[in-house]
């Protein structure tokens, strides 16, 4: 199999760190009257100092209250977020057109600064990346079958939307069982993820969609194998393949030509423009790392880079997501996150991860690894299960640095640590974070979406429910608004911290208009 040669716009996919963020106003995105360098934020997570680099990120969501992202908690409240439906250079602007809340298994592309040595960004765009879209027709504990393709599923996929894509008198879908008993009504899925060693999809979210959110309801993920004219091979699993007629399909982003080798999304407006073999397309993604971390700026070797793919070797050199690595020792068809420095051509390695290593040691002095984690509020109480950000928390066997699962209240600001499977987090590391009498926010904050119920204007409390959970908060004088205030009804992603008192102290509201809960 020849290999993708990045193209020169292709290299271009890292930023000058201090010049792009004053340039962009940090990703306050537009229409946003309020926002100034001064407002971007100098402490994500309540950190008391940060330190960040630019940095280009690639790969799945992993936790929330915030987004965690290859191992580093971003903040996004500053974002501007890029639907996935399209994919273009003249799309990096500063308009979000992405309003649904980011979730739990989705996967994304963004740019910001880190803080390596905190594991803390702020990320200035974030561009989610589109998986595969269609009708299901069966489906098993390990894959679900479209008409395009067949998608790998296991525990660790998550789900989302509800029973008919709607948020009308629809029951959430929130498992693998919720999903299959859907099957005889072949809903329209959303379904991001990560191809695998074997050419295979693998999903990392499933989502129940609604088809008139969308103008394209087919899409399909694979590798380019064979390319006649405008004619495209894509072998989409261990042994099949779909020919993709790109006769008058517009190629994204723009000034790109694809080439044996690269990964793509192909996608269709109609189920009609899939015959069983060939999908006449309207639209094909390049989705190598090297694209989808394409924003404006310019390599530089002072900004670093992390990616999540599968390695593959060619001509004595190694490729993780169609970019050329060195300074590593990999194993073919393993998939690795990969940080390092970009030289304007190669990404220069300083840390390779295989999935599933990061680590924490316990009271014991072992280390327990853990794949994902969450930050935010306690809710739904019960025994030793409760919920943080939505997802249900088992932490019967849990790691309690300070106190106890009798310690936790409703309302309780957690970090929470564990495995994700079948719809519930299992932690293994439960750290309650107490309100200090000088500082309610030092390493406290965190970020979460909502409704606005009980509002009667600035410097007054007011409801916020999300997922059948309603906190108390309240805005000040100091609080940031982004889009202007809300009204009751509105829909909402919050920056703030719990208080002693279990109310939340909003420092940033974002506005978030288009929003949709039940289609993500």
């Amino acid at each position: 199999m020849s290999r993708s040669v990045l193209k020169p716009k292709a290299l271009a996919f890292l930023l000058v760190a201090a010049g792009f963020l004053s340039a962009c106003g940090g990703g306050g995105g537009g229409g946003d009257s309020d926002h100034s360098d001064a407002d971007w934020s100098t402490n994500p997570a309540g950190a008391a100092t940060f330190n960040g680099a630019a940095a280009a990120y690639q790969g799945s969501i992993s936790g929330l209250g915030s987004i965690v992202v290859n191992g580093v908690r971003f903040e996004t409240t500053d974002s501007v977020v890029y639907d996935s439906d399209d994919f273009s250079t003249n799309y990096d602007s500063n308009t979000s057109t992405f309003s649904s809340p980011l979730s739990l298994g989705m996967t994304v592309a963004l740019f910001g600064d880190v803080d390596d040595t905190q594991s803390l960004g702020r990320a200035a765009r974030i561009r989610v990346v589109g998986g595969v879209r269609g009708t299901m027709s069966a489906i098993t504990s390990s894959a679900i079958t479209l008409p395009t393709q067949v998608i790998q599923i296991n525990s660790a996929t998550t789900y989302g939307g509800t029973s008919d894509g709607t948020l009308i008198a629809a029951a959430a879908v929130t498992t693998y069982a919720d999903l299959a008993a859907l099957v005889n009504t072949h809903p329209l899925l959303t379904v991001y993820g990560l191809a695998q060693p074997d050419g295979s999809f693998w999903a990392t979210r499933v989502v129940v969609t609604n088809a008139a959110t969308h103008a394209l309801d087919v899409a399909v993920r694979g590798t380019i194998t064979s390319i006649t004219g405008s004619t495209y091979t894509v072998q989409t699993g261990p042994a099949s393949s779909i020919t993709v007629d790109c006769s008058a399909c517009t190629i994204q982003p723009t000034g790109n030509t694809p080439v044996v080798g690269d990964a793509i999304r192909a996608l269709a407006p109609l189920s009609t423009d899939w015959d069983g073999t060939t999908l006449t397309a309207t639209r094909l993604q390049l989705v190598n790392a090297a694209y989808l971390t394409l924003f404006n700026g310019a390599p530089s070797a002072s900004t670093y880079v992390k990616i999540k793919g599968v390695a593959t070797q060619t001509n004595g050199n190694w490729y993780v997501g169609g970019v050329q690595v060195s300074g590593a020792t990999l194993t073919a068809n393993t998939l690795y996150e990969i940080k390092g420095t970009w030289s304007g051509s190669t990404l220069v390695a300083s840390r390779v991860e295989i999935e599933g290593q990061r680590s924490f040691t316990n009271g014991y002095n072992q280390a327990v690894t853990y794949s994902n984690e969450f930050y935010g509020a306690v809710s739904n109480l019960s025994g030793n299960t409760f919920t943080v950000q939505g997802v249900n928390v088992n932490a019967s066997s849990a790691y309690f640095p300070t106190g106890s699962i009798a310690n936790l209240s409703n309302g309780t600001f957690v970090e929470v640590k564990g495995v994700y499977q079948s719809g519930t987090l299992n932690a293994t590391k439960v750290e309650i974070k107490y309100a200090s009498n000088s500082n309610a926010s030092s390493g406290r904050v965190f970020e979460m979406y909502g409704q606005v119920g009980g509002w009667s204007g600035i410097n007054s409390t007011f409801n916020l429910t999300r997922l059948g959970v309603t906190y108390t908060a309240q805005t000040s004088a100091n609080t940031r608004f982004k889009y202007g205030t809300p009204s009751n009804g509105s829909y909402v992603e919050v920056k703030g911290y719990m208080d002693a008192n279990n109310v939340f102290q909003v420092i940033k509201l974002e506005l978030k208009n288009g929003y949709h809960d039940y289609d993500d």
